[in-house]
C-alpha cells in the first residue's frame, strides 16, 4: 500500500482520517435523523386518539416506527465502520 493511505502527509491528514471523520459526521447525522424520528412516532403513537386515525395516518405512524428502527441500525453500523477505521489508523501509527 501507498504511504498516502495510511500516513498523514505534509499537505494534511490521510485518506482513511479523512474517511473516518466524514464517516463520523454521517454516523452522526443517521443517529440525529432516527432521534427526532423517534420522538415523532411517539408522539404520533400516543397523542392521537387511535379510533380516530384513518388506516393511512395508522400505517404511516406504523411505517415512522420502522424507519426508527433501520436508521438506528444503521447508524450502528457506520460505528463499527468508524471503529475499524480508528483501529486500522491505530495500528498504521504504530507500524
Amino acid at each position: 500500500m501507498s504511504s498516502q493511505t495510511s500516513k498523514p502527509t505534509q499537505d494534511g491528514p490521510s485518506r482513511i482520517e479523512q474517511a473516518l471523520r466524514k464517516n463520523t459526521q454521517a454516523t452522526d447525522a443517521v443517529q440525529d435523523v432516527a432521534d427526532e424520528l423517534a420522538v415523532v412516532h411517539a408522539v404520533l403513537d400516543s397523542d392521537i386518539p387511535k379510533k380516530t386515525l384513518t388506516p393511512e395516518v395508522d400505517r404511516a405512524i406504523e411505517r415512522t416506527e420502522q424507519l426508527e428502527r433501520q436508521l438506528g441500525t444503521s447508524a450502528a453500523n457506520l460505528q463499527k465502520v468508524n471503529e475499524t477505521l480508528r483501529e486500522e489508523l491505530s495500528r498504521r501509527s504504530v507500524v
